[in-house]
């Protein structure tokens, strides 16, 4: 391990493809659980092994007398403070009762980490059951058990008391009483509902963290986090520390795919530091971060779409519902998602939504990439390939006819200033060529489409330095998660101060050395860097003496830009299993602006294969409460031996934000991906699955039992 001290990370600055090359490719990278910091100790959970019940008693003293032990902590010793991104619900630890499988209830800590788990074990936690709710539909019944007595009294809430049992969150949009008249005249309509599954990140590094509590005026973090300012309030509010006394150290992150935005165990860290005196480390196995994180939330989706006799879309009601877990903590936010939901690509005059997310008695949900756009994409893109085969027309001519053209506006009433849907779809089956099915194996072809809005705002700081060798450092708060945010941000500071990039050195510094950042996350962070950049160099080239400039952005920028990704699968059925081969998958995208060319071909990519492992492999395989898939062995993520042949058209042209004219694609060929899987098994079979993932039993059901998933 590393000793730690107050270092600013950074990158010598020889030129290579990426900042973090070199590091990461020979091991120098070091990640939290690479670390030590003098007199630390080690910190593991007692946790639930009920969904939901009272805690009647916890009897710790096999863990006390186990070798190495230091303490055993409950509920009662430590902050009765709640945290969260927005809505305030999650506890330090299991406080009176426990409501998911997984969750902590006493922290052990011992002199090594191994000492701390067996204890753990040790802790004898008698419970009286309750009845637990364990889906939307049984926590939204009437007369459901609540799993918050009062959750509309939580700082954050954006629910009331008297909205119904278990509700974090419920918004309607547009008129139901249009929708419904709309809809029934309607030449050509579908009703279907759609089901998608709980998914986990998938990050290589488990959450981690090492909390250093020196003084109510001095605390050292180190944490597997992507949005440190963000995350020190977070600990501030729970704890009562002023969150300026917090300082988060610069680190690297072990990937991130939206897991790494919750506090996770930092207020339980900082906490038992502050009542031992002693710094503490917690690492999670993989199975605690599979039961106990915040994977994606499995959702309900209903679908009424219509069109005219000509195949032009006249209504669409989307009813979704989100199973939130435990706590609503993890999110983003007391109203998220539902513009994420929301197609946004077709125009549609009668447009009704309604979204709910719901407590249930499960692993609490958080963000994971591009969080609601997955599911509600998976449902709408299926729906448009059933509702092109009652209406007899083509899937992708149904989508040519309904894509929102220039000044057009979005079923939500947002308004880009240009909509390429149509050239990206032109595009993609311009480039489109058939492959071969193994002999014997049905062939289909299947296509999907995504619309994503850039984040239009920078919120973030920055400090350029100059050098004595005549180079420059930028210092950033910008965690670097894996996707080559600072290569981004060297190659933009290069080419608008006048530099080259191997002159310019990218340093993540801590909470201390710069004011503001929002953190990662929402593909915000290369059009952000970009005005961050533009702001820059202005007070760069204006400064009166060869000295440093910090600046500061917190701006809505524009113009309000999208971008489009049209995918093309061609699969394979084998039609006496139901195995399934995707053989290629097409991607058009609809790009302005790119920085760096490889970074972006792999965010095409990871994106892809993301969307990949959750239309075919990935399962929590969850069941009264309980995460089944609790290891990498049954948690199926796709691996190389799973990935197809990838093709990429980019669609070049179109307009971006800030000098540099960029636009998102962290999280854009994600959520096609679901649907258009599900649309070339159809193709290929004539079977439509409703509920992800695709899997050779639902197509062999589908097939051979006679009904659709």
């Amino acid at each position: 391990m590393t000793d730690l001290a107050n270092e600013t990370r950074s990158e010598p600055r020889e030129r290579r493809g990426r900042v973090d090359a070199t590091a990461k490719a020979t091991g120098a990278a070091r990640y939290v659980a690479d670390y030590s910091v003098p007199g630390m100790v080690h910190v593991a959970a007692a946790r639930s092994s009920m969904p939901h019940a009272r805690i009647v008693s916890i009897d710790k003293r096999a863990a006390l007398a186990s070798p190495g032990v230091i303490a055993v902590f409950t509920a009662e010793d430590v902050s009765e403070g709640t945290y969260g991104r927005a809505v305030a619900d999650s506890p330090v630890l299991a406080r009176g009762k426990v409501r998911f499988v997984g969750e902590r209830v006493a922290a052990v800590v011992a002199e090594t980490r191994e000492q701390a788990e067996a204890a753990a074990a040790l802790v004898d936690i008698e419970y009286e059951p309750l009845v637990a709710v364990t889906t939307p539909e049984e926590a939204l019944a009437a007369g459901a058990p609540l799993v918050h007595d009062a959750p509309w009294s939580y700082r954050g809430a954006v629910i009331e008391e008297g909205d119904g049992p278990n509700l974090i969150y419920h918004h309607t949009h547009g008129s139901l009483e249009e929708f419904e008249a709309a809809y029934a005249a309607a030449a050509h309509k579908i009703d279907h509902v759609y089901r998608t599954q709980g998914v986990h990140q998938g990050y290589l590094e488990p959450q981690a963290c090492i909390a250093d509590y020196r003084s109510a005026d001095e605390v050292k973090l180190w944490l597997t986090n992507k949005a440190p300012f963000r995350v020190r309030s977070m600990i501030g509010s729970c704890l009562g520390i002023d969150p300026n006394a917090i300082e988060l150290q610069p680190i690297y992150l072990g990937g991130d795919f939206g897991g790494k935005g919750s506090p996770g165990d930092s207020p339980m860290c900082v906490e038992l530091s502050r009542l031992l005196g002693r710094p503490v480390k917690s690492v999670l196995r993989y199975s605690e971060d599979l039961t106990g994180a915040n994977p994606r939330h499995p959702s309900e989706i209903r679908i009424r779409l219509a069109c005219d006799a000509q195949g032009n879309f006249v209504a669409l009601a989307m009813d979704a519902t989100l199973n939130a877990g435990a706590y609503a903590g993890f999110t983003p936010g007391g109203s998220g998602p539902h513009g994420a939901v929301d197609p946004p690509a077709y125009r549609i005059p009668t447009f009704f939504s309604e979204i709910k997310r719901v407590y249930t008695n499960t692993v609490p949900r958080g963000n994971m990439r591009a969080p609601g756009a997955p599911q509600g994409t998976f449902a709408c893109e299926s729906a448009i390939d059933e509702l092109a085969v009652v209406a007899g027309i083509d899937p992708v001519e149904l989508r040519r006819r309904n894509l929102l053209e220039d000044g057009e506006v979005d079923p939500s009433g947002h308004a880009w200033v240009e909509n390429r849907g149509s050239l990206t779809l032109e595009a993609a089956l311009g480039a489109f060529t058939k492959k071969e099915a193994p002999a014997g194996w049905l062939y289909g072809r299947g296509v999907a489409l995504y619309g994503r809005g850039t984040t239009t705002n920078a919120n973030t700081s920055l400090r350029v330095i100059p050098q004595d060798d005549g180079c420059v450092r930028v210092e950033t708060g910008i965690v670097e998660t894996g996707t080559g945010s600072h290569t981004v941000l060297r190659e933009l500071i290069a080419e608008q101060l006048g530099f080259s990039p191997d002159q310019v050195e990218v340093a993540t510094v801590s909470t201390d050395e710069l004011p503001r950042d929002a953190g990662a996350g929402g593909s915000r962070v290369t059009a952000g860097l970009a005005i961050a950049v533009d702001a820059a160099s202005k007070a760069w080239h204006n400064r009166l003496r060869d000295e440093s400039v910090m600046v500061e952005v917190d701006e809505i920028f524009g113009p309000d830009v999208g971008s489009y990704i049209v995918q093309i699968a061609q699969v394979a059925v084998d039609p006496a299993t139901g195995e399934l081969r995707v053989l290629e998958i097409e991607n058009a995208v609809d790009v302005a602006a790119i920085i760096n060319p490889k970074a972006h071909q792999m965010q095409i990519d990871g994106g892809v294969t993301m969307g990949l492992g959750y239309a075919c492999l990935e399962d929590l395989d969850e069941s009264d409460g309980q995460v089944w898939a609790a290891n990498l062995g049954e948690f199926k993520i796709a691996s190389s031996s799973d990935v197809p042949e990838y093709k990429t058209v980019l669609v070049r042209g179109a307009r971006g934000v800030g000098t540099a004219n960029v636009k998102n694609i962290g999280e854009s060929t994600t959520p096609p991906v679901g649907a258009l899987i599900a649309n070339a098994v159809y193709a290929a079979t004539g079977c439509r699955i409703r509920e992800l993932p695709v899997t050779a039993e639902r197509i062999y059901e589908a097939m051979h039992g006679g009904t659709g998933a």
